[in-house]
């Protein structure tokens, strides 16, 4: 079992002008908010009736109340997770009233 949330949490903390968290925002932001779960953890590999390679993914959703906020946050928090190995898997952007979403899976291997 592979935990890189701690990892992943320190690294978007340094995304200038937003709120990291690992629970849902409860009011619409004020401030773009980067929330990141955990989208799912397998073995992708076996060697000797062990774990050889894990192939761990993660959900990372901006919430944004303007577009352009949102844009600049997405990319931002994408450059980030590239940095840390992850290459992006499946993007999505969900408009909302007073907010907006953007929700991206990130995938690696370890």
């Amino acid at each position: 079992m592979t935990d890189d949330l701690p990892r992943i949490l320190a690294a978007l903390e340094k995304v200038d002008g937003v709120t990291v968290a690992s629970a849902w925002p409860r009011e619409p932001p004020t401030v773009p908010v980067v929330l990141v779960t955990l989208a799912g953890e397998r073995a992708a590999d076996h060697r000797d009736d062990r774990w050889y390679l894990t192939e761990l993914e993660y959900y990372v959703r901006v919430f944004a109340a303007k577009s352009g906020e949102l844009r600049r946050v997405a990319a931002a928090v994408d450059e980030a997770m590239r940095a840390l190995g992850y290459d992006l898997a499946f993007r999505w952007d969900e408009p909302g009233e007073g907010w907006r979403q953007a929700a991206m899976r990130y995938k690696t291997y370890c």
